[in-house]
């Protein structure tokens, strides 16, 4: 059963959609999914459905949430955003056990979102599940240009200004901001469009301390990853002390975008069996 609707999100209407399993498969444990993007494009419900129903044949419940997106708010807007959406979600939900999973941009929130949740009264992840994401806000990667998108033709300033000091929005379709996210990337304006230099305050990256304490993670990426570079997912791998790292080789940067490609089913069966490993 799907079922949609809204959470107050720091002030925020935040969209939700919450797929159940059939009530004799229900494991009684949910999975939040974040959704990429760049933090500047994307939609709660563009996770391909044949995950979808992998997670839902396991017995898990996904409950898919939408953020406040830049450059019309800050990193650290959308960061309290997910946060109070996730703790109402526990509440309203009455999820006792669960999952952080993202891709891209929403393992970033995921990662950040484990390390606040960390000390509060309220239940802890029993893992993150990080699809290609990143940890580390002041990695060069994140604040020079992307030889990649370099390749691109060019997206000038005239053409994005439109969205700086609008209205907050909480979805973006990739069709009409991803040119957001090229010009970013082009011109090394990134931290620019999430907030400036307070895009590197310690508070929305992970210190070693921070990857010490994390819950168990599964973490996969692409060899070939033209976005965020492979070496990202492979040290925190190595840092964090309950990590598990699938890796696929030469593919692109959201290798599981392709569902004609059997190797993108392969990584999240292993994924679920990593969760029920995780699990108990």
């Amino acid at each position: 059963m799907t079922t949609t609707r809204t959470v107050d999100a720091a002030g925020y209407d935040c969209g939700v959609t919450i797929h159940r399993p059939e009530t004799e498969q229900d494991r009684h444990t949910a999975v939040l999914y974040l959704h990429g993007g760049g933090l500047l494009y994307g939609e709660r419900d563009d996770l391909p459905r044949p995950y979808i129903d992998a997670f839902l044949a396991e017995g898990y419940t996904l409950l898919c949430l939408d953020y406040p997106l830049a450059p019309e708010v800050s990193v650290g807007v959308i960061h309290q955003a997910v946060l109070e959406g996730w703790l109402r979600l526990l509440e309203e939900e009455g999820v006792e056990r669960y999952f952080l999973f993202g891709r891209s941009a929403g393992a970033y929130l995921a990662l950040i979102l484990a390390k606040s949740l960390a000390g509060q009264p309220v239940p802890q992840p029993a893992g993150v599940l990080d699809f290609y994401g990143y940890y580390d806000m002041a990695d060069p990667f994140v604040t020079a240009p992307s030889p990649y998108y370099k390749t691109l033709p060019e997206v000038p300033r005239r053409l994005v200004e439109r969205f700086f000091g609008g209205a907050p929005v909480t979805a973006g379709p990739k069709t009409q901001r991803f040119s957001l996210y090229i010009h970013a990337r082009q011109q090394g304006a990134w931290k620019e469009l999430l907030g400036g230099p307070a895009v590197e305050d310690p508070a929305w990256s992970l210190s070693p301390e921070d990857i010490r304490r994390l819950p168990p993670l599964f973490i996969t990426a692409s060899s070939g990853d033209e976005d965020v570079p492979f070496r990202v997912s492979k040290a925190l791998s190595r840092q964090a002390p309950q990590a598990v790292m699938k890796p696929v080789y030469y593919l692109p940067h959201d290798f599981d975008r392709d569902t004609t490609d059997p190797e993108g089913m392969q990584v999240y069966r292993g994924c679920l069996d990593w969760m029920a490993g995780v699990e108990g």
